[in-house]
């Protein structure tokens, strides 16, 4: 998993996957005959507080306060690694002087059993999860508790078959690909280092050895990140994941949202009619697609944030509120104003913590909290003194 753009920026969907009623009812059949119960009763938690912005937020920042319910976050974000081998011209990490670092198996139990099962779990960071040596490990814990686990790769380190098998037994419910273009010389072109065609020969096994295996999950998505040089071959790409002729979950497309120096050179805006044809294209193909927010939207004030309930935490344990700073290229910045380090507190604490009551209070208030003055998704122009 190489950047934020590698992994799910959940929080920009303004909407649910675009996908048919049939679609939702045959993804969620895998789990009634997978028998993932603990899953399914999750799925009631999670969902309701994510999938539409508008009632969620609604219910966090109205609701719940006049009720005197501060809600403890469902979703947890674990960062891994940041040990990657790509040189990815739009990732933050190839432009950083942090050292790389592994979190260890004992210290991921930690965070994950102090902060008391989350019910959903992104196991993913700035940096190659595969390089990790316990992340299998991580993962077959996190399944072991019920959790729901969505993960993000892209699918280029895998030492051989026997890995890709270990991963469909362990089983992690949504697994993203991510890639940055359709073709070996656009993929190439923007992630340094990477094989194009390594990574489609195993996405091929993993796909034709989960038949063979007969198994359910992981359930295949798509991460597409469009740049300039990517934007004309989404068609192309729509083509390539039908081509593989197995259940695909959707296809997420994100553009760059973060320009940062080196990355504004890659960014491209993507109007509402080109979305349209992409939309209905990948429709004609059977195929279900997501739009992230793009950079230049009009966006909502931060009182109508929902992200500050799915956690992100570093690979050396700081806090931050979420994901969405990442890839800005300001880690030294998040590490300074992180609202604690969960390696050293257990979560629980750090969330009830003055500074953290604080910070959920100014986003309620349409204030923006020092923690969030980078963000993204939110029109902080519209906010409160």
């Amino acid at each position: 998993m190489r950047s934020n753009y590698l992994y799910k920026p959940l929080f920009f969907n303004s909407l649910m996957p675009s996908m048919s009623l049939k679609h939702k009812i045959k993804l969620f059949s895998n789990f009634i005959f997978a028998a993932r119960f603990r899953e399914i009763y999750n799925m009631f938690w999670v969902y309701p507080l994510w999938w539409n912005h508008k009632s969620s937020a609604f219910i966090l920042n109205k609701v719940l306060p006049k009720l005197g319910i501060d809600l403890f976050p469902p979703f947890l974000e674990i960062e891994p690694t940041t040990v990657c081998n790509f040189r990815c011209q739009i990732c933050e990490h190839t432009y950083w002087k942090e050292p790389s670092k592994n979190m260890t198996f004992e210290q991921f139990k930690k965070i994950f059993d102090d902060f008391g099962k989350p019910k959903w779990l992104g196991l993913t960071g700035i940096g190659s999860s595969y390089l990790n040596k316990d992340y299998h490990k991580m993962l077959r814990y996190a399944k072991s508790k019920g959790t729901i686990v969505e993960v993000f790769d892209h699918f280029a380190h895998f030492k051989n078959d026997e890995e890709i098998k270990e991963l469909i037994e362990i089983g992690p419910d949504f697994q993203f690909i991510s890639i940055y273009g359709a073709t070996k010389k656009t993929s190439e072109f923007i992630s340094k280092g990477s094989d194009f065609d390594r990574t489609m020969r195993d996405l091929r096994k993993f796909v034709k050895m989960k038949k063979q295996m007969k198994k359910r999950f992981p359930i295949l998505n798509f991460h597409f990140i469009v740049t300039k040089q990517s934007k004309d071959e989404l068609f192309q790409f729509i083509d390539l994941v039908a081509g593989l002729n197995t259940d695909i979950g959707e296809i997420l497309i994100t553009p760059l949202l973060h320009g940062f120096t080196h990355a504004k050179g890659f960014q491209v805006q993507i109007d509402d009619e080109y979305r349209l044809k992409v939309i209905n294209y990948a429709h004609k193909k059977g195929i279900a697609i997501t739009f992230n927010q793009c950079a230049k939207e009009e966006k909502p004030c931060i009182d109508f944030c929902k992200e500050y309930i799915m956690p992100f935490i570093f690979v050396n344990g700081d806090v931050t509120p979420c994901c969405g700073q990442n890839e800005g290229n300001l880690r030294d910045w998040q590490h300074r104003t992180s609202l604690g380090n969960a390696l050293e507190k257990p979560f629980k604490s750090i969330w009830y913590s003055p500074e953290y009551v604080k910070m959920r209070k100014s986003i309620r208030a349409n204030k923006c909290p020092s923690e969030c003055l980078h963000c993204p998704a939110y029109d902080l122009k519209k906010c409160r003194k």
